[in-house]
């Protein structure tokens, strides 16, 4: 198998993109962060093997912070592999977010808050019509966020999901 990216393969490896992928990004079916992260996951590729099995669905640049949505399969194995995650995160030089790309909203916010357990997700109506997630973790795990990695998971909500969240402590 070979690592399947947003553009062609022949692409992602020589960092020049064809007539084909070059209309794509300029109609928007694709961004310039889908075409940067397929050219260095495909640089990773070639050194590791589990990186070349994987497909990329998407690549965000959110803040100082990389996203990559992946297929569920490949989510899987990259968290049980401590050293292939720290060389995908040195590979991009930033701090990388792997999440699924296909889960429904529950278990798209339990993989950025992963590994932390979520108690509960409620939908809040506001009352001009809007709406938000509250979040209920446990207190030890809630007293044990960072804030930076709390506000940073809020923003990859909104911009990935349109989801804004409100996270609270279990009582």
């Amino acid at each position: 198998m070979v690592l399947k990216t947003p553009i062609c393969t022949f692409d992602a490896k020589t960092g020049i993109l064809c007539n084909l992928c070059e209309t794509k990004l300029e109609s928007g079916q694709i961004t310039q962060a889908d075409v940067d992260s397929s050219i260095i996951l495909s640089r990773l590729a070639q050194k590791n093997s589990l990186i070349n099995k994987m497909t990329l669905i998407s690549g965000k640049e959110i803040g100082n912070e990389q996203v990559l949505l992946l297929k569920t399969s490949d989510v899987r194995v990259i968290r049980s592999n401590e050293s292939l995650k720290e060389m995908i995160n040195k590979g991009f030089g930033k701090n990388v977010w792997i999440l699924e790309a296909d889960s429904n909203d529950r278990r798209f916010l339990e993989n950025l808050f992963h590994p932390v357990h979520l108690e509960s997700v409620n939908f809040v109506w506001l009352p001009d019509g809007s709406k938000m997630t509250r979040i209920v973790v446990e207190k030890s795990a809630f007293d044990k966020m960072d804030k930076n990695k709390l506000e940073t998971i809020k923003k990859i909500s909104m911009a990935i999901r349109k989801i804004d969240l409100i996270v609270e402590s279990e009582d």
